[in-house]
């Protein structure tokens, strides 16, 4: 059944009547060779933004699903969520939120995590298109210029990382420079001289640490420039990760141990809660306390931290919001709503929320 509207026709379909290619051909005007060409992302052509917005309004107004692109036994289209690993909170926070905004939008997720390999980034890629995923989404991209040049345009993508990044793909973003520099600022207003700054790898690959580092340092610098920022470091393999579920409360505990026998040091910045647990263990494990003798701060903001037992400072990294903004970039580059030749950043202001594991510096030497 058809009904003309302004020239042009179209297709009405009672719901016990399947959508098919062809009728979602006829509803964008175009061939269906071209909407199957568009709804699969067939390498090597390329089509006007106007036609391919047209092709993907049709399909989800009429309630089409590509075969290449639904998931056996779930039937939405299917986005690869693609993370370093599950054990941290943040990771798994913000997969959540993804699904969450996913699955109103019908679409089913996988999950892949990489330990920050660059030959599983890389596979994650190879995975999606062969797949026949409609997108996907990196937690985190460890090694931006080799995949993207995988990548290409071929698969839509979203990359949550850091603002100073300036990657060329659609990114939800957190300025850790910045975030950095609001703990600085914390812990000099609180009388401390003398930091510690706990971390797993620090290289190109985890700009978010070093864009940490730099913030907290550089500010404490201006602030204090009596004072200064010790950085302890070890470098983790994406084997050692893959190994080893505790890896970074491991690399808290055993670093934070080693600095304890210098007495000018009153406080710890660890990257993130959860290496942040770790030195919280060391301190206590070695009989001091937490905020008396020491004060600790981290980043992110995991659900842990806010426990009672815990009580961290850090700061807020918005995981939730991130996930869920992530999929809807993604979607509206699926459905055509926002143009494949142009790139969408959003970023996030950094809160500092502080708790009781700070305090100032105990006026007694230990």
């Amino acid at each position: 059944m058809t009904e003309e509207t302004g020239g042009n026709q179209r297709v009405k379909h009672t719901a016990a009547k399947k959508v098919t290619l062809a009728h979602v051909a006829q509803a964008a005007g175009v061939s269906q060779a071209t909407a199957s060409m568009v709804l699969n992302g067939r390498e090597g052509v390329s089509f006007a933004d106007e036609t391919i917005a047209a092709v993907f309004a049709a399909a989800e107004s009429m309630g089409y699903r590509s075969s290449r692109r639904a998931v056996p036994g779930v039937g939405g289209p299917l986005v690869l969520v693609v993370v370093p690993n599950v054990t941290n909170p943040y990771y798994s926070t913000v997969i959540q939120a993804i699904q969450q905004a996913a699955t109103l939008r019908g679409y089913a997720t996988g999950i892949y995590t990489t330990y920050r390999s660059l030959e599983s980034e890389l596979a994650a890629v190879r995975l999606a298109r062969s797949m026949g995923a409609a997108g996907i989404i990196f937690a985190l991209l460890t090694h931006p210029e080799e995949v993207l040049r995988q990548a290409g345009r071929k698969v839509p993508m979203v990359v949550i990382g850091d603002r100073r990044q300036n990657l060329q793909v659609d990114t939800v973003e957190l300025n850790n420079y910045d975030a950095g520099s609001l703990i600085a600022r914390h812990m000099h207003q609180l009388g401390h001289r003398h930091l510690a700054y706990i971390s797993t790898t620090l290289d190109q690959a985890n700009p978010i640490r070093t864009q940490r580092l730099l913030g907290l340092r550089d500010t404490f610098a201006q602030l204090c420039p009596e004072g200064g920022v010790l950085v302890k470091s070890r470098d983790i393999t994406p084997q050692t990760e893959l190994e080893n579920l505790q890896i970074e409360h491991l690399v808290g505990l055993e670093l934070a141990r080693k600095c304890l026998g210098d007495k000018k040091i009153t406080a710890f910045v660890a990257v993130n809660d959860m290496v942040a647990y770790g030195v919280i263990d060391a301190v206590r494990g070695a009989g001091y306390s937490i905020p008396g003798d020491y004060s600790v701060c981290g980043f992110d903001n995991i659900f842990p931290s806010g426990f009672a037992g815990i009580a961290l400072t850090t700061v807020e990294h918005y995981m939730c919001d991130k996930g869920r903004n992530a999929l809807e970039i993604l979607h509206n580059k699926i459905t055509g709503a926002a143009s494949k030749r142009n790139i969408t950043r959003v970023e996030y202001s950094h809160k500092l929320l502080v708790r009781e594991s700070t305090a100032p510096p105990a006026a007694t030497s230990r």
